[in-house]
């Protein structure tokens, strides 16, 4: 993030739980102020809740970017909506995830107008 070059607010926020990150969401959305970014860091036995708000945000802020980052042991769904959605297993190498942002932050403009697919060529 720091490379980035972008005029656009780069404020890291951090939540503790689901109801502080609904909370922070919510606030910055009542201002139309989407965020660039969300990242999701499951635990390595993710709850039906976490599940639950992690679709609830990819359906309703889909100008957002919104990374998992997932125990080895969760399936990825194969379903044809999933596009443009990006699932990080843990354990999480520096490279990967420094190829990721890069994609993200630097190379699309949002996430509907991601290929996926070149994430990785």
């Amino acid at each position: 993030m720091e490379r980035e070059t972008s005029t656009e607010d780069t404020t890291l926020y951090t939540c503790n739980s689901l109801e502080d990150a609904k909370s922070l969401l919510e606030s910055a959305l009542l201002m139309g102020q989407s965020p660039a970014l969300i990242v999701l860091d499951h635990s390595s036995s993710p709850k039906e809740v976490n599940l639950e708000f992690s679709t609830l945000i990819h359906k309703s802020i889909p100008e957002s970017w919104i990374l998992e980052i997932i125990p080895d042991s969760m399936p990825i769904p194969k379903e044809k909506d999933t596009e443009g959605l990006f699932w990080i297993r843990r354990p999480l190498s520096e490279e990967e995830w420094g190829k990721t942002l890069e994609y993200v932050l630097e190379k699309s403009c949002s996430p509907q107008w991601a290929e996926s697919n070149e994430l990785w060529k």
